[in-house]
């Protein structure tokens, strides 16, 4: 709603308001608005408040920023995140932004085959949230390789001593890094899915492609 009545504001009148947002809710708020607004916006900002800001995003919300962003901003939260989420962050930004690497977030749960599902329930309970549109998880076996998915719908419908193989779903729709972000779109409309996992050359799982990165494609 923020976003909303920003753009909707004159230049002047914008930035006034912006500089009267609680700075929490800053980062959201660039990702919202439109490519021109933020522009706007971001120019307006000092580096500490831009770190600020990003530094409360997720690794995939930051990547849809990094064009905006000015270099010393990129190479200081670059700094600020742990090996796995830069390594992921620099992966990304090496594509182009119309695949599905660019759409793509890291709010996944994987699983492993050998496991029951009285297992992988007492996993999610003990983890106490799920990542927003989950209706599927990945199964990798030990060098993160995809073998298959298990949809929420298999996992609570099964017997708890049934083991993770045996009901998964084998032919699944995956994407890999450098495919085209609106053949994925299409994809999603054929398909009706929510959720799908994302792939490397060597079938091993980079990230997940949703359905709110796909509407905002469309």
């Amino acid at each position: 709603d923020i976003a909303y009545i920003l753009e909707a504001l004159p230049v002047d009148q914008r930035l006034t308001v912006w500089n009267l947002v609680e700075s929490d809710l800053d980062g959201q708020i660039l990702l919202d608005v439109s490519d021109a607004v933020r522009e706007t916006l971001i120019s307006s900002m000092d580096k500490s408040e831009l770190l600020s800001a990003t530094g409360q995003l997720d690794t995939d919300e930051i990547a849809d920023l990094a064009p905006d962003l000015p270099d010393d901003v990129m190479q200081a939260l670059l700094q600020t995140l742990n090996d796995q989420n830069r390594q992921r962050l620099q992966s990304v930004l090496a594509y182009e932004e119309d695949s599905v690497a660019a759409l793509m977030d890291f709010g996944m749960v994987t699983i492993r085959a050998d496991t029951t599902l009285g297992v992988v329930l007492r996993y999610l309970r003990q983890r106490g949230e799920l990542p927003e549109h989950t209706d599927k998880l990945f199964v990798v076996d030990e060098n993160n390789v995809l073998k298959g998915v298990l949809s929420l719908k298999r996992l609570v419908t099964n017997i708890p001593e049934q083991y993770v193989g045996a009901v998964m779903a084998r032919e699944l729709v995956s994407f890999r890094l450098d495919d085209d972000a609106e053949d994925a779109a299409r994809a999603f409309e054929r398909y009706d899915l929510l959720s799908a996992p994302v792939v490397d050359g060597d079938n091993r799982l980079q990230g997940r492609l949703g359905i709110d990165a796909i509407v905002d494609l469309i």
